[in-house]
C-alpha cells in the first residue's frame, strides 16, 4: 500500500468521526528511520451531542399492572435544550437534549422529593449519553422492594433490546428478556421483578441492536405499610478491573441505630454490590479512605464467578469516605448508603454507580447544596479546574492516588483536568439522599494530531 493510500484511509476515518477531511494536509513522509515524522493538527467540526433523561418517578397506579409516571421530576439543563420528548404509553415522559454550544458543556439532571402513602424519598440522576452496551447494578425485588428498568430511545430508529440478568445464585433465566422493542423517540419501563422475582441483588447487562439507548434503574422500598426509600441511578459502560466511588456518606449511629433492630431496615447499612460476569472467581481489594479523621481501611474479599454478592461495610465510622476497588477479574460494582431524618421521619437510600476516571472537561448539574468527591488514580498530583455556576474558579490539587472533598452549591459545575479524575456529587436534604456523576462526551472534541508515515 502506498503512503498516499494510507493517508486517504485515515481521512475517511476522521470524517466518520465527525472531523473534516479537508483539514488534513497531505505531506509526503520521509521513509528513512532517522527523520522525525511530520504531523498535522486536525481541528474537529462541531460535534452534536444528545443526552437523554428518564423523566418522571414511575410506579403503579392503583391495581394497575402497568408502569406509568406517578410523580413529576424537576429537569434542569445547561448548555443545551430539549429537542425531543419521549412517549411512554402515549404519555410524554422522558426527553432528549442536544447541546447548543460546546458539546463538552451540556449537562442535565432530574431530581425530586416524594412523600406519599406508597413512595417516600429523594432522587437525583444525571441524564446521559445513549449506549448500545451498558451495565446496571443495584436495587432489590424482594418483599416490599421494587426495581424498575426504564429504557429511553431518543433516536429516530427503533432499538431492539436483549437483557442478561444475574442474581446472588447466578444467571437468571428470564423469559421475555430478549428482543424487547423500544420504538423511536419513546420509552419502555419494566419491573425487574417480572424478570427476576424475589431477587435481593440483581444486576443487568443491556445490549441494544439498532439505536443506542439510555437506561436507568429506579428502586423503591416499603416496610410493612411505611414507604422509606427511593432512588434512580444510571449505567456503567463495561466491566473493569478498577472501580471508584469518590464519596459515600455513612450515617451516624444516632440517626439510624434504633432502626437497625428491625431486620427490614438492613438496607440502610452501607454496602457494596459486585457482579463477576466471567467464569473465574474474583479477588477484590477494597480501600476505604476517610475524608475526616481516622485511618484508611483495607478489605479483601472473594466474589464467586457468574453471580452477584452484597458486601456490608457496617463498621465504618460516620462521615464521608472515598472507596476504591481493585480486582483480578473484570467486575461491575455499585455502592449503597442509607439515611433517616428524624424531623421528617423519612428513611431513604441511594445507590451510587461507579464513577469512571476521565480526562478533559465534564459537567454536572447539582440540584442543591452537596459535596463533590474527586479521586485521582494517577501516580502524580493532578490539578482540577472547578468552575461553579456563580463564575467562581478554583484550581484544586488532588494528591496522587488520593482524594479531595469540596462543598458545592446548586447549579452547573464544570471540571477540567488533563489527568484521569473520577467524580461524584453527594446531595442530602430533608427529603433524602442521592448521588450523581459528571460524565464526559462519548467523542472527545479536542484537536487530533495525525502522524504521517
Amino acid at each position: 500500500m502506498s503512503i498516499l493510500s494510507k493517508i486517504t484511509i485515515g481521512a475517511v476515518g476522521l470524517t466518520a468521526l465527525g472531523f473534516s477531511a479537508y483539514a488534513v494536509v497531505f505531506i509526503p513522509t520521509p521513509l528513512s528511520s532517522g527523520i522525525a515524522p511530520l504531523t498535522t493538527v486536525v481541528s474537529p467540526e462541531s460535534v452534536t451531542r444528545s443526552i437523554v433523561c428518564s423523566g418522571d418517578v414511575v410506579g403503579y397506579v392503583g391495581d394497575s399492572a402497568i408502569v406509568s409516571g406517578i410523580t413529576a421530576t424537576t429537569r434542569v439543563v445547561s448548555g443545551g435544550g430539549i429537542t425531543t420528548y419521549l412517549t411512554m404509553d402515549s404519555a410524554t415522559n422522558g426527553s432528549a437534549i442536544t447541546n447548543s454550544g460546546d458539546s463538552l458543556d451540556v449537562a442535565a439532571t432530574e431530581y425530586g422529593s416524594v412523600n406519599t402513602e406508597s413512595v417516600a424519598g429523594f432522587l437525583a440522576t444525571e441524564c446521559g449519553d445513549p449506549l448500545n452496551d451498558q451495565w446496571l447494578i443495584g436495587g432489590n425485588t424482594t418483599t416490599g422492594r421494587d426495581t424498575i428498568l426504564t429504557i429511553s430511545n431518543g433516536s429516530e430508529v427503533e432499538a431492539r433490546i436483549d437483557l442478561e440478568i444475574w442474581g446472588s445464585a447466578g444467571k437468571v433465566d428470564a423469559p421475555g428478556s430478549l428482543g424487547i422493542v423500544v420504538p423511536a423517540q419513546s420509552q419502555r419501563s419494566y419491573s425487574v421483578a417480572g424478570f427476576a422475582p424475589d431477587e435481593a441483588s440483581p444486576a443487568i447487562h443491556l445490549l441494544s441492536n439498532g439505536a443506542a439507548v439510555w437506561a436507568t434503574l429506579q428502586t423503591t422500598v416499603v416496610r410493612g405499610l411505611v414507604p422509606g426509600g427511593l432512588d434512580r441511578f444510571g449505567p456503567v459502560a463495561e466491566p473493569t478491573m478498577s472501580v471508584l466511588f469518590p464519596i459515600l456518606r455513612v450515617p451516624t449511629e444516632k440517626s439510624i441505630g434504633k432502626l437497625l433492630a428491625d431486620p427490614s431496615y438492613a438496607d440502610v447499612v452501607a454496602a457494596l454490590r459486585f457482579l463477576v460476569p466471567g467464569e473465574t472467581d474474583a479477588t477484590v481489594t477494597i480501600t476505604l479512605d476517610p475524608y475526616g479523621e481516622g485511618e484508611s481501611q483495607v478489605v479483601t474479599a472473594s466474589i464467586p464467578a457468574g453471580s452477584t454478592l452484597d458486601l456490608p461495610i457496617s463498621e465504618l465510622s460516620a462521615g464521608d469516605w472515598a472507596v476504591s476497588v481493585e480486582s483480578d477479574q473484570p467486575i461491575v460494582a455499585a455502592a449503597r448508603v442509607g439515611c433517616h431524618d428524624a424531623s421528617t421521619g423519612i428513611t431513604d437510600l441511594a445507590w451510587a454507580s461507579a464513577a469512571p476516571a476521565q480526562t478533559g472537561t465534564v459537567s454536572v448539574l447539582v440540584p442543591g447544596d452537596g459535596s463533590l468527591g474527586l479521586t485521582n488514580v494517577g501516580a502524580s498530583d493532578a490539578t482540577v479546574t472547578i468552575m461553579s455556576s456563580d463564575g467562581m474558579v478554583e484550581d484544586a490539587v488532588v494528591p496522587a492516588h488520593g482524594n479531595l472533598l469540596r462543598p458545592v452549591g446548586q447549579g452547573i459545575l464544570t471540571m477540567t483536568s488533563n489527568s484521569p479524575i473520577s467524580n461524584t456529587v453527594f446531595v442530602q436534604n430533608k427529603g433524602g439522599i442521592a448521588t450523581l456523576r459528571g460524565l464526559t462526551a462519548p467523542i472527545d472534541a479536542s484537536n487530533v494530531v495525525v502522524i504521517h508515515g
